[in-house]
């Protein structure tokens, strides 16, 4: 989707950057072409459908959008990128059109067919010493016997870039965060209004403006206890005759950047469960005033177990000091999740564990290896902040130190499911920039 207008000035500056960015990575590869398929969509098997066509991220960063099956992108030093765009006539489905904008950045050239297409490519790698693929090696016949598909030392580079964000791309991705905000606020007004998951989603598609085809990554609308599986998956038709809670997880995409956004709503106001929520805000938004550059990630997920120890004790939940329920990994029951990852092309964008361009990795901490993002906190990163504290029973019933937690005070939680609250950050010298806030309040006045 294309949430706000598109600023081609941004858009030309980040072309300039990215040709830098990957003629570095071919020099350092000692190539000296490369080619970017977009990719084609994958039929169900034994079927003649296919999912929601997802373009190859490297090729997305060249040209945003969806308008691309079978099209390829050529890099090369020194020259400006060229665009082989497969289009021409159909009558069976609306055939892809290629954007002003495109045609003023890029060198193009058309083809009707994916054949005449290959056959050109085939003529401009003539005479490359070294051409590399960066892509999907199947996503096109090209023929072209490439020994280098995707190789690590190549794709490390771009990937652990791919953290620091242009100006376009941040400006995608506020798009991507106001649209999502909208979508969220709809939603909510949905759940006071006594909603079904199923009609809450379905207010939140409208409210963003999307299909469920445009979506980042599929809802998460959870009610009650749903709330207390993460990643929990399905939309109830049925209406609840009462829930004591809401937790939606949910985004858009501008351009292909996307947005990923939590927040946890009490069906009563004012009761402990509220308290929480109001509680975990406070400690999210302090956690994100925290950050600076030169930190690690890791450095503030210790930090937010530490945080949720507090919530614990403050509310009664263990009789245990903060302190202890840290280190009786008390506080892994309650959270059991990161704090975060990179955002950007994906929600869960790559190189969110790299120490180094060359792809070394920081490993995450023997105690949380689940980890997404480790690597070192610097300008222009763009990742989530989503503290968690969730009543779940599987969880909560593997606790060793069983006299430590106020039962009596926790399993009624169990019903509200828990807590996520998610903002996305970007990072400056001086601190952060919180991209989500502003859009509730822009909305919100």
């Amino acid at each position: 989707m294309n949430a706000s207008p598109f600023d081609v000035d941004l858009y030309r500056q980040h072309l300039g950057h990215l040709q830098e960015e990957w003629e570095a990575a071919l020099a350092a590869l000692g190539a000296d072409f490369a080619v970017l398929p977009s990719g084609n969509a994958a039929m169900y098997f034994q079927d003649d459908q296919a999912p929601p066509f997802h373009p190859n991220p490297h090729f997305a960063r060249w040209l945003p959008g969806q308008e691309c099956e079978g099209s390829v992108l050529l890099v090369r030093p020194g020259a400006r990128a060229k665009l082989h765009f497969l289009g021409g006539d159909d009558y069976w489905h609306m055939p892809p059109t290629l954007p002003e904008w495109a045609e003023d950045a890029l060198d193009i050239a058309r083809h009707s067919d994916a054949d005449d297409l290959s056959s050109a490519v085939s003529k401009e790698l003539a005479g490359c010493k070294r051409p590399v693929l960066a892509g999907p090696a199947d996503a096109l016949d090209l023929n072209l016997g490439l020994d280098d598909v995707n190789p690590k030392e190549f794709t490390a580079r771009l990937h652990y870039a791919r953290a620091y964000k242009t100006d376009f791309e941040l400006d995608r991705m506020r798009a991507a965060t106001a649209a999502g905000v909208a979508g969220h606020i709809a939603a909510r007004d949905a759940f006071l209004g006594g909603g079904s998951e199923f009609e809450i989603q379905l207010a939140f598609l409208a409210g963003s403006s999307q299909v469920t085809s445009e979506l980042p990554y599929p809802s998460i609308i959870a009610l009650g206890e749903h709330a207390g599986i993460l990643h929990y998956q399905h939309y109830d038709r049925t209406r609840p005759a009462g829930t004591r809670s809401f937790l939606i997880d949910a985004g858009a995409r501008a351009d292909g950047f996307h947005s990923d956004i939590t927040r946890t709503y009490s069906a009563s106001p004012g009761d402990i469960f509220d308290e929480l929520i109001d509680a975990l805000d406070e400690k999210q938004q302090a956690m994100v005033a925290e950050v600076r550059p030169g930190m690690t990630y890791v450095d503030l997920h210790v930090k937010m177990h530490h945080e949720i120890a507090e919530l614990l004790v403050r509310f009664g939940l263990v009789r245990c000091s903060a302190e202890a329920a840290f280190e009786l990994k008390i506080t892994d029951a309650f959270f059991p999740h990161g704090l975060g990852h990179l955002l950007g092309l994906q929600t869960h964008d790559v190189g969110g564990q790299f120490g180094a361009p060359d792809g070394t990795v920081a490993e995450p901490p023997e105690r949380f290896p689940s980890l997404r993002l480790t690597r070192s906190i610097e300008p222009r990163q763009v990742f989530t902040v989503e503290p968690g504290l969730y009543f779940i029973p599987m969880l909560l019933d593997a606790i060793e130190e069983r006299d430590a937690v106020d039962w009596e005070k926790v399993e009624p939680l169990m019903a509200c499911g828990g807590i996520r609250i998610e903002d996305n950050v970007v990072v400056t010298a001086e601190g952060a920039l919180n991209l989500t806030r502003p859009a509730f309040a822009n909305l919100a006045g």
